[in-house]
């Protein structure tokens, strides 16, 4: 879990890096010529990563897969954005009696951000479910509501394509689960969220 963590914010740096290059990029893809409204428009898209976090006391992480799409509104260098995403996961706790499984997840976020030409950093904050299970001798589902909240960094590699790296803290509440000897207990979630991913600009 460690190294797909440091690969995660590999990436993140990675495209923190092209930044510094946008002018060449610019001239190599012709994105110069664009002119000021590059991000603005709908775009749909694909991302993978990692997640860590905690289910009351148990340690839970795993890897996860996902799409995202959304809108871009772009005045000069503020772009301002709303984005819909759902992701399914395999993020768990491992080594213990107990078993929890964060099934999927799935927001509705704003975004708003700053574009240095082809690079866009960004804010993001919206509403959040997800899809958990929590076995210890009885199993017991939950659906619970939450918050999500992140950062990222958005490259655009060529016209209409482009790449990102976001870290995102999904703080899910509590959900009531059954122990091993039939007691109701409540279980806090939350996750941090590492991934990375490409998008289709129309």
């Amino acid at each position: 879990m460690a190294r797909q963590l440091t690969a995660s914010l590999k990436v993140l740096a990675a495209l923190t890096a092209l930044g510094t290059s946008s002018a060449m990029a610019d001239d190599i893809y012709g994105l110069s010529n664009v002119g000021p409204t590059l991000w603005q428009g709908g775009y749909i898209g694909a991302y993978s990563g990692v997640g860590l976090g905690t289910a009351g006391s148990l340690s839970t992480g795993g890897t996860l897969i996902g799409l995202h799409g959304g809108y871009n509104v772009q005045a000069g260098q503020i772009v301002g954005s709303g984005e819909v995403d759902a992701t399914s996961s395999q993020i768990k706790n491992t080594g213990t009696n107990e078993s929890f499984d964060q099934k999927w997840m799935t927001s509705g976020r704003a975004r708003a951000g700053y574009a240095f030409g082809n690079l866009l950093t960004y804010g993001t904050l919206g509403l959040a479910a997800s899809a958990m299970t929590y076995t210890n001798v009885f199993s017991v589902d939950a659906l619970t509501l939450g918050w999500v909240y992140g950062a990222g960094v958005e490259a655009m590699i060529m016209p209409h394509v482009a790449l990102r790296g976001e870290v995102l803290r999904y703080e899910m509440g509590s959900a009531s689960y059954l122990n091993s000897i039939g007691q109701s207990v409540s279980l806090d979630t939350q996750t941090n969220v590492f991934r990375f991913g490409i998008a289709y600009k129309f």
